[in-house]
């Protein structure tokens, strides 16, 4: 499924500016290369293949990839889009160019400067890089990434409707697609970054823009186009200060600038009244549990006027936020034996919305609201402290110590005031009998303080062998407006160990155990344990291995919450590299997430293992229980080839699997295990052949295929495989 959709001159005019900043780093750039090209007519060109050639003082390498991919598919088109997005057409695959000056003394622009780029034409990533710099007066640093984001799982939200639905009209996909677009602009100079006194500046733009949809509750729930267009502008400036080669001083002042602009409106018209005029019943139309009525249809087909429904919806919320921040920071090791590191930052942020405007036109039976338009505005601030002190002491040359103190306190105040005008009936092919207005002001606060102290001692017990002893401490209180404070305080043991036995193997050990005596959430940890284990092995230069062990515990376990999980990985590596004409790479790694928690749901019907919830969530509208199961292990694997028999001839080869065989509570009798057991595999090959001296030919063969476990439920099948064959031609010079 594809989504057109234009932006007008606006959001043209919206990235010029973005675009203009970027411009000025590549026209600098080109000035540059100009000159030197100018250069090279007086002074000569003199060529090198294997250095590069030399243009006006600069050693110039480039290289670029031109070529196209072949895709061909079949199955769910859909989750090929969510998972791979890669199709047929022309691409710029790759391209790099690097310029060093022969004399930096005589270099008037830049000394250095090299650039990247990939994926242009079509591919749904697409990035340039750009790194400039002039001795010890700048370095540039500047990148643009574009992403495009499709994501269109098709259980996501579904509302599964139940096949003995009259009518019976079931979710294909997803009512909740996604189709954005984000680009992301960065800048980054520094000026004299070698001397005592350097400056620094940054900018950051991040705009995410596009189609989706998403649905809402009111009588019904409506399904709702919604069209993203958030941006953030971040301005950065800093100064370091070097008084001497061990200590530097920085002063850095950030500014960030948020812009909400998402809009939603109603889609979904599928229907009509008596009358003809077109109206929307929602995601969730099943007569099995009577929504968004018990007879929504009239005989002929018609919507039934008395049922709720949506003639019109419409919801504006334009947001700006101002993330002001200062920050001074302090590095040191000019006392003998002592390491000092502090910052302090400090924040004072502002949220205004402005212009709220929610409009329903429709009914709403269970209030008796023939539609209703809420207007108003909020204010919230947020002023947050943190910084972090850290002292190592050498006390001998076996023996150090350090202890590290973190705080962090933030408080939000918000206001905020709406007038909702309400407007009564019954039918939706009446007029509204009457209206009400209510003005709704309110104000809330949240206040939270965290405080967190952390101090080791570590002794290299010999040569081969370092151990570590440490305890944390941390208290962190939450205040709200209604004056309910929650404290809680956290108690760590902490162990490490560090192990050379041989020279070639290397051994790490980390152990990590907390016990809280309070939680702020219901899968807030109250213990917990964290083993990790990590071994390096290099017999021999052209042989390695690794392997990691991860084990993670926690739990809530008072009674009413009962929360227990744990996340478990095992993982190893090995590479062989015996000579530049082949080698060899495989990686296995083992992952079980897991998790209960009790907890009350409603289900029309409930399942055979549903449970009877206390009466507190039967009071609320959710009278089942369960323990919400969730197991997920996961195997990952993959073995890749690499063989050069000749120096103009490379090949590679491999294989790539991740399957997970997971399972959940049941909570919907027709629920499906979908992605919780699945399988996804990736077969590659490739070779590259100098067809002669600066020009590679290359071709590249990747094989995708996803595939799930019976049910697939009453959605279209998820399952597909893909090939997609790349390519290109380099140019090297």
């Amino acid at each position: 499924m594809t989504i057109k959709y234009s932006f007008g001159s606006r959001a043209m005019r919206c990235r010029r500016g973005v675009r203009q900043l970027a411009l000025c780093a590549l026209a600098s750039a080109a000035f540059a290369a100009t000159q030197a090209q100018n250069n090279a007519q007086q002074t000569g060109t003199s060529t090198d293949k294997d250095t590069g050639k030399t243009v006006g003082g600069y050693v110039i390498h480039q290289s670029i990839d031109i070529g196209g991919h072949i895709e061909e598919k079949s199955g769910s088109a859909p989750m090929y889009a969510t998972l791979v997005n890669i199709y047929s057409g022309a691409r710029m695959l790759d391209q790099s160019m690097t310029m060093r000056a022969v004399d930096p003394g005589h270099a008037i622009v830049f000394d250095r400067l090299s650039s990247t780029s990939y994926g242009y034409g079509g591919d749904p990533i697409n990035v340039t890089y750009l790194d400039m710099s002039k001795g010890r007066f700048y370095d540039l640093r500047a990148s643009y990434r574009r992403y495009r984001q499709y994501f269109d799982y098709d259980v996501l939200a579904n509302p599964l409707i139940p096949p003995q639905s009259t009518p019976y009209v079931p979710w294909l996909n997803t009512p909740h697609l996604y189709n954005t677009l984000r680009q992301m602009t960065d800048l980054q100079l520094t000026l004299f970054p070698l001397s005592h006194v350097s400056v620094r500046f940054g900018y950051n733009h991040n705009i995410n823009q596009g189609p989706s949809y998403s649905s809402t509750h009111l009588g019904n729930d409506p399904w709702l186009y919604q069209n993203w267009r958030n941006s953030t502008n971040t301005w950065t400036g800093g100064v370091d200060w070097k008084p001497d080669p061990k200590t530097t001083m920085s002063y850095d002042q950030f500014v960030t600038y948020y812009k909400g602009n998402t809009i939603w409106t109603l889609t979904g018209l599928d229907n009509v009244l008596p009358n003809g005029q077109p109206v929307a019943l929602g995601v969730d139309l099943s007569s099995v549990w009577s929504a968004p009525c018990a007879a929504p249809f009239n005989a002929n087909g018609t919507v039934n006027p008395k049922c709720s429904a949506a003639l019109d919806y419409s919801r504006v919320q334009p947001t700006r936020t101002t993330f002001p921040t200062e920050q001074v920071r302090l590095q040191s090791s000019d006392i003998p034996h002592f390491t000092l590191n502090g910052r302090l930052a400090y924040t004072g942020a502002n949220s205004n919305l402005t212009g709220y405007n929610e409009y329903f036109n429709g009914l709403i039976t269970r209030t008796s609201q023939r539609g209703y338009l809420e207007t108003g505005s909020a204010k919230v601030q947020r002023i947050n402290v943190n910084g972090d002190f850290a002292l190592e002491w050498e006390i001998t040359p076996k023996i150090r110590a350090s202890d590290v103190y973190d705080f962090w306190a933030f408080r939000m105040p918000g206001i905020n005031t709406f007038t909702t005008t309400s407007y009564t009936g019954t039918s939706m092919l009446l007029p509204p009998t009457s209206s009400s207005t209510t003005v709704a002001p309110d104000q809330q606060f949240l206040n939270q303080k965290t405080s967190t102290n952390t101090t080791v001692v570590a002794w290299d017990v010999t040569p081969k062998a370092t151990l570590s002893l440490g305890y944390r401490y941390r208290a962190r209180r939450i205040t709200d407006a209604g004056g309910d404070s929650i404290p809680i305080h956290e108690n760590w043991g902490l162990f490490g160990a560090a192990l050379r036995p041989l020279p070639e193997l290397r051994i790490n050990f980390d152990f990590a155990g907390m016990y809280a005596d309070n939680a702020f959430t219901r899968i807030d940890p109250r213990q917990l344990y964290q083993y990790i284990a990590r071994a390096s092995y290099k017999p021999r230069p052209w042989l390695s291995a690794s392997g990691t062990v991860n084990i993670f515990n926690s739990q809530d376990n008072i009674q009413t919450v009962n929360h227990k999980e744990h996340n478990r990985n095992y993982s190893f590596g090995t590479s062989i590299i015996p000579s530049e004409k082949w080698s060899i790479d495989m990686n296995y790694s083992y992952t079980n997430v897991y998790s209960t928690t009790l907890l009350c749901y409603p289900s029309t019907p409930p399942p055979p293992t549903a449970g009877t919830a206390p009466p507190i969530c039967a009071d609320a509208g959710t009278p089942y229980s369960s323990n919400g199961y969730y197991n997920a292990p996961t195997n990952f694997g993959s073995i890749g080839f690499t063989i050069s028999p000749i120096s103009r001839v490379q090949a590679r080869a491999g294989y790539r699997m991740s399957s997970v065989n997971g399972s959940s509570e049941i909570i919907n009798v027709r629920q499906v295990p979908g992605s919780l057991q699945s399988q996804w595999q990736s077969p590659y090959g490739g070779l590259s052949f100098q067809i002669a001296p600066k020009w590679t030919w290359k071709g590249d063969w990747n094989y995708y295929s996803y595939g799930e476990g019976t049910p697939i439920g009453p959605t279209l099948p998820r399952s597909f495989r893909g090939n997609v064959y790349t390519l290109a031609v380099n140019y090297a010079f």
